[in-house]
């Protein structure tokens, strides 16, 4: 019995998607997705992997796997993961014949995965956001108007790209001219230039349902560690921020804390689950299964105030390991499956020789360098 059909292009928001489910339940899910998530196949995450064109060139054959799916389970939510999937199930929903987890309509996305739309939107709204300007393409760019009006540094971004992909910090006209104008490489079509604002990111994440803030959880990340922190006002931005919108379903958005004033900035916005969601989970607030269940209408919101969570693979993390073997909470089981699940080993190969070259380069009080003995090396990791 299939349970959820989890459908994306992007593996590590996917993969993000089902180590959520897993943590709660042994209920089988299916991958309809785009040709990176092919690796999941071999994944014990999920019953089988569908490889289909998301992008819209091949509509009809996702719905036929989806239907084919649904007609033998029909108890079966199917979960979008990313924006690739909302564009999709906004396309054919009424095709499907399946219950869908929230999300939002196609103008609704559309606005808040495009950071030129979104500064709009916010603008309009008076939410904070940093002073912005809109370029049909680098060539319309001037490096002295661009300075006069927003300051230097400033920040030059593509409209909808995700993971920092093509954001640079300009520093000088030089590093303006070598990066942005005539780096080939550097060709993503429109870009916003924004003002760059010193201080701390922070970010939010939440769950609306219809313009209702129903749970979020603000972070810090540092270092391979994500805190989760009790922010009143960020939360309130949030609540705004969707009540304005109507949203419904899950988004991530970037803020800044400017430096001296304290004053927060809201940066950019992701609407979809995200690749840091395992970090919530194992804190105590899971956002997938806050989807599928939503809260009733006079509750108020579900937030994450504290917590901290490892993103490193639990192999390398000694702390991690009686959990592996002893822990049979939704904690358990959630590194159970990060650690040991056949594409995650992969990860954990990757990262393991950075790891240990991290503590065999270490220091000594004397400032020269030696190998790292075992003692070492498990504090490294831990």
């Amino acid at each position: 019995m299939v349970n959820f059909i989890v459908t994306g292009n992007c593996k590590r928001v996917v993969t993000a998607v089902l180590l959520a489910i897993r943590s709660f339940t042994d209920a089988k899910c299916v991958v309809v997705g785009g040709a990176a998530t092919g690796v999941l196949r071999w994944s014990g995450l999920c019953k089988r992997q569908v490889t289909v064109n998301i992008d819209g060139g091949d509509d009809a054959g996702y719905v036929d796997a989806v239907r084919r799916v649904a007609a033998q389970n029909p108890q079966a939510i199917l979960i979008p993961a990313d924006c690739d999937a909302v564009r999709l199930v906004n396309r054919v929903r009424g095709r499907l014949g399946v219950r869908t987890s929230p999300i939002p309509d196609l103008p609704t996305l559309n606005m808040f995965d495009n950071k030129w739309l979104f500064h709009q939107f916010c603008s309009e709204q008076r939410l904070p956001v940093p002073a912005t300007r809109y370029f049909g393409g680098k060539a319309e760019m001037d490096f002295g108007a661009i300075v006069g009006e927003l300051g230097l540094p400033f920040v030059v971004k593509p409209l909808n790209c995700a993971g920092s992909t093509g954001v640079h910090i300009v520093r000088s006209e030089a590093d303006f001219r070598s990066s942005i104008l005539e780096n080939a490489g550097y060709d993503y079509g429109a870009l916003i230039a924004q003002r760059f604002i010193p201080g701390a990111d922070v970010d939010i994440s939440f769950l609306a349902v219809n313009g209702r803030l129903s749970a979020c959880a603000v972070q810090q990340a540092s270092g391979s560690q994500i805190h989760f922190l009790a922010h009143p006002a960020l939360q309130a931005l949030a609540a705004e921020l969707a009540a304005a919108s109507l949203y419904h379903g899950v988004m991530h958005v970037d803020a800044r804390v400017e430096e001296g004033s304290g004053k927060l900035y809201l940066i950019e916005s992701n609407p979809r689950f995200w690749a840091s969601l395992t970090a919530s989970v194992w804190c105590g607030l899971n956002f997938v299964a806050e989807s599928l269940l939503p809260a009733p209408k006079n509750s108020g919101v579900r937030a994450l105030t504290a917590g901290s969570a490892s993103m490193r693979h639990p192999l390398i993390r000694p702390a991690a390991w009686r959990g592996l073997l002893t822990d049979r909470s939704s904690r358990g089981r959630l590194l159970r499956a990060m650690a040991f699940d056949p594409p995650a080993l992969g990860g954990f190969a990757r990262e393991l020789p950075a790891t240990v070259l991290r503590a065999a380069q270490r220091p000594l009080p004397g400032g020269s360098r030696r190998a790292a003995n075992a003692g070492e090396l498990a504090e490294e990791i831990a």
